[in-house]
């Protein structure tokens, strides 16, 4: 005849059926956490700096004309006025040239700045004669000229400015507001070209 198990006995026999059960069973090890892969960021070439030499326009071989307001009368008669100017100015040079720019003008005065530069240069410096001037063209009633006048050196310069010339032709005078570098430009490039008429008449002649 079986005896039945005591209480006590029953819990032992419980405890051991629990742990043959766990004892069968897999234990679940934690999975590993994959750590991330930094990669370092990759540089961006910066744009290499190419230089560039800028090569300036060629400069025209014609000097730039700037505005310079003839008389009518002299476009008809420029080389009357540049043979006057030229026999008062350098009259003792021969194949001499002429600019000239007017300051003013009255009934019987033209009121100008003349430069005129010969045409040969000279042997011992290799310059041509070159010569500046305020000068009044005296001219008659259908525009010839008459005769040419210009100040005398020393102590009677600035008194013959003066008198010979009106406050306006003075002001552009003594304020050197006169177009200086542009004349004597032209006349270095018609010593090259003698045949071309100064820049008082092309002023005036409408450009292609």
């Amino acid at each position: 005849m079986l005896r039945k198990p005591t209480p006590r006995r029953y819990l032992w026999m419980v405890f051991l059926a629990f742990l043959v059960a766990c004892g069968q069973q897999t234990v679940a090890l934690p999975t590993e956490t994959p750590v991330p892969t930094v990669v370092s960021p990759t540089s961006i070439p910066t744009s290499t700096l190419m230089s560039v030499t800028i090569i300036p326009s060629p400069l025209p071989t014609q000097p730039t004309i700037p505005v310079i307001t003839p008389d009518p009368i002299q476009l008809e008669r420029w080389k009357e006025y540049e043979d006057a100017l030229r026999r008062i100015i350098l009259k003792d040079v021969e194949s001499v040239l002429c600019e000239w720019e007017i300051l003013g003008r009255s009934d019987q005065e033209i009121y100008v700045w003349a430069v005129c530069m010969s045409i040969f240069s000279v042997e011992s410096t290799g310059l041509p004669y070159h010569s500046t001037m305020p000068t009044v063209i005296h001219i008659d009633a259908d525009g010839a000229v008459q005769s040419v006048e210009i100040p005398g050196g020393g102590t009677h310069y600035a008194s013959d400015i003066r008198r010979m010339f009106p406050p306006d032709a003075q002001e552009r005078y003594f304020e050197r507001l006169i177009h200086f570098q542009e004349l004597t430009d032209h006349l270095n490039w018609r010593r090259e070209h003698p045949e071309e008429p100064p820049l008082i008449v092309l002023s005036a002649t409408p450009m292609p």
